[in-house]
């Protein structure tokens, strides 16, 4: 349940109405209770601020005349973030969109002005009733004009704001503050399966190995946007079954395609397979585009795009690419809490219910490296900062498994220098840098095994 809130959350964020349509229902609200105001002495109260109007006439010509401009200015903020949108889906990815869509700074701006607008129509609809001389129109009229003031200094705020969120070092620095939020919060989520599952060694089947007759299929194509985990799990438990999915959130599937089997007594799987089935199409949520909450590597992947369009030849702006992947270096920091590629959901009475992939180090790490290192195959002024990210990321590696992906990592980097670039000196600065990353993860190797003896006769995670 908590996951599709989160969905319907994300969708509403992102959305450019919502927030805009809030503000002008404030408006339209604010207005019809000035309006309905008894009739006290408003110009003593007010007296140095009190608006110098001979009858309700002067006010709506004021407001006349602020309609008019409020519509223009509307009109130009409207405009400049259509162009704002076009340059970053062209720069930095037309995925991104969405996050400019989603900034809260836009969305009031322009939420301001649709308030005051709906205010003044508001306003204005209501003086017909009104005598020509008569102080809650005065109200109304200082209210509006007051609002208009901040509408006009909205919008400069809102030009400097739109200038500085298409600079792409300040969209790096938004989006890995935003993907170290999900990376968090993903693990608080799956986090204890996880290290329930490593602790059990669960290993999840293929989809040729799973018997039709136990097969849970898809219900509908798309991308898996998120499961409900916790929620399907006390579902398993009602049925006293275990089920093992085989897709995680951000894999895209087809419809009646398997995604997992059911296990239970033979002579209860024509009867609990209907219900299972209908309970994983519930609780797992499948969309035709992935959700950055939910889904880790959809959020890398958003840098990464920035980086890999950066080295596009139409662009050619190495130094972006570099700012990508240290950016990325800070956040893959936290993926190495995903010490076990799968999760193992367990009942009140730590009897194994659910199973199911998640993403590991090892994948987040091969998402957010192998299209930069790809595309930057001929360009030794990105490589060297890929081999500095991954030996930054070694003092804090605490399994077999994520150091021999770095390792795997490191050594694709000298096989593509030897490979793409031609100039001997850049190659070798590029391979000093990669054989770094195998020297001092040879050396955690030895501190590890120093400390625990036994860990060498040990088997490693798989």
């Amino acid at each position: 349940m908590f996951e599709r809130l989160i969905r319907i959350w994300e969708r509403l964020r992102h959305s450019l109405w919502i927030l805009p349509l809030l503000f002008g229902l404030v408006g339209s609200l604010l207005a019809a209770c000035i309006m309905v105001l008894p009739d006290l002495p408003f110009k003593q109260i007010f007296s140095p601020i009190w608006p110098i109007f001979s009858d309700i006439s002067d006010v709506r010509n004021m407001i006349g005349m602020l309609l008019p401009a409020l519509v223009t200015m509307f009109t130009l903020a409207l405009s400049i973030t259509m162009v704002v949108l076009t340059l970053a889906a062209q720069n930095l990815g037309p995925r991104l969109i969405r996050n400019f869509l989603g900034d809260h700074a836009t969305q009031s701006v322009i939420g301001i002005f649709v308030a005051n607008i709906t205010f003044l129509v508001t306003a204005l609809l209501m003086m017909g009733g009104l005598e020509a001389h008569n102080d809650v129109a005065q109200v109304a009229g200082l209210v509006g004009a007051l609002i208009f003031v901040i509408s006009l200094f909205s919008l400069i705020v809102f030009v400097h704001h739109l200038g500085r969120s298409i600079v792409s070092d300040q969209v790096i620095i938004e989006v890995g503050d935003r993907l170290e939020k999900i990376i968090s919060e993903t693990h608080d989520r799956v986090g204890h399966a996880v290290i329930e599952a490593r602790n059990a060694g669960t290993i999840l089947p293929e989809a040729l190995a799973i018997d039709p007759k136990t097969a849970i299929q898809a219900t509908q194509s798309g991308y898996i946007q998120g499961i409900d985990y916790d929620g399907l799990c006390k579902r398993i438990t009602e049925h006293h079954a275990y089920v093992e999915l085989i897709r995680q959130p951000g894999e895209h599937v087809i419809k009646g395609e398997v995604i997992g089997r059911i296990l239970c007594d033979e002579s209860q799987l024509e009867t609990l397979r209907v219900q299972i089935n209908r309970d994983v199409a519930k609780t797992v949520m499948i969309g035709n585009y992935r959700t950055a909450a939910l889904d880790v590597e959809f959020s890398l992947r958003q840098i990464v795009e920035i980086a890999v369009r950066a080295l596009s030849p139409g662009i050619n702006d190495p130094f972006t690419a570099i700012a990508s992947v240290y950016r990325l270096g800070r956040a893959l920091r936290h993926t190495l809490a995903f010490v076990y590629p799968v999760g193992l959901w367990m009942d009140d009475n730590s009897i194994a219910r659910l199973s199911g992939p998640v993403s590991d180090f090892s994948g987040m790490l091969g998402a957010a490296i192998d299209q930069i290192r790809q595309a930057a195959a001929q360009k030794p002024d990105v490589l060297i900062p890929i081999a500095q990210t991954l030996e930054g990321l070694i003092p804090f590696i605490s399994t077999d498994r994520q150091r021999d992906e770095i390792r795997r990592q490191a050594k694709i980097i000298i096989n593509t220098a030897r490979r793409e670039i031609g100039e001997p000196d850049d190659c070798r600065d590029v391979e000093k840098a990669a054989r770094r990353v195998l020297r001092y993860s040879a050396e955690w190797h030895e501190t590890m095994l120093g400390e625990n003896p036994l860990k060498e006769n040990q088997p490693q995670d798989s």
